[in-house]
């Protein structure tokens, strides 16, 4: 993404303009909130900034897209300017007590001035509802099995959810947060008296590099703490691309499985051609359902972000 300020540029292009923005972090931020705000506001213009494309002017803003925005947010919020200007943070693994159990400090949306953060990790997080991942993927997929596939996923997506929870803990306790999306298959899972699994000491067992190792002693460190916490958790605390990802390739294993005893390469073929589906084109469906749960009523979004700037 072209980059056409940096930190003070940027604050002093604001300060130029009455136009209302929201600065977001990321390209899919700007897209799910420009969506979100044409379904809850109607026609608006407000305009909607990405932290993506502003330069960080120091060690840490350099390469995080959340700290350009705290940092943002905490010179407007000393100077007592820019009442025009709104921001919204991924929360990530931010107020979540992560001891005996993971206990969730913040209940509802937080808001701080004009910064909203995101109730779960990510905005993500918001698409992660049973019926509405669900509707996602049948447009995603014709294979004939998917019918018994999603009455599968319903069912096993609370499990699903507190391994993914576990998967995310690890990989951020190994400071490679992304590393889960390049190593777990949906072969890699499977399904024990309706519950989804991921069996931890039978995965890659003959391997021994030390990433590896480090992501088994983590991820053995927190399957109790997260096995111990409130299923309301799950959907808060696991990364939100993680989620994303590893939860399609569970609607894969799910498709296998409806299938298998009936034709097996097929089966097998259709969990593969899911699996392989593009992030992008998943999100695209995701948003898409998310929004018309909205239309139909649902305050699952950050609202207070959506009524501040209304």
């Amino acid at each position: 993404m072209e980059v056409k300020y940096d930190v003070p540029k940027y604050i002093a292009s604001v300060r130029m303009s009455s136009k209302k923005r929201i600065l977001v972090e990321g390209r899919d931020d700007k897209a799910h909130i420009k969506n979100l705000l044409d379904v809850t506001i109607g026609k608006n213009r407000i305009k909607i900034d990405t932290a993506e494309s502003i330069k960080g002017d120091c060690g840490v803003t350099a390469k995080n897209n959340r700290a350009k925005i705290e940092k943002i947010h905490a010179s407007c919020k000393s100077s007592n300017e820019h009442s025009n200007l709104y921001f919204l943070c991924d929360r990530e693994f931010q107020e979540f007590d992560v001891r005996d159990q993971v206990i969730d400090l913040m209940k509802e949306h937080k808001t701080e001035g004009n910064l909203s953060w995101t109730l779960g990790h990510s905005l993500e997080n918001y698409f992660i509802e049973s019926e509405l991942i669900s509707d996602a993927y049948r447009y995603l997929t014709n294979s004939e099995y998917k019918g018994d596939a999603t009455k599968k996923f319903k069912y096993l997506l609370p499990s699903a959810l507190k391994v993914i929870s576990v998967i995310s803990l690890a990989a951020k306790d190994i400071g490679k947060c992304s590393y889960p999306l390049g190593v777990i298959g949906w072969e890699d899972f499977n399904i024990n008296s309706g519950t989804l699994e991921f069996n931890i000491d039978s995965w890659k067992e003959n391997e021994t590099h030390q990433i590896l190792v480090n992501f088994k002693a983590a991820y053995r460190k927190y399957q109790p703490i997260v096995e111990a916490s409130d299923e309301v958790i799950y959907a808060r605390i696991c990364r939100g691309h993680t989620a994303m990802q590893l939860l399609q390739r569970v609607f894969a294993l799910c498709l296998f499985i409806a299938g298998y005893q009936q034709d097996e390469r097929l089966a097998k073929k259709s969990a593969s051609d899911f699996s392989k589906l593009k992030e992008s084109a998943i999100s695209t469906a995701l948003c898409e359902a998310w929004l018309k749960t909205i239309e139909g009523g649902s305050d699952n979004y950050p609202v207070n972000l959506v009524s501040s700037v209304a």
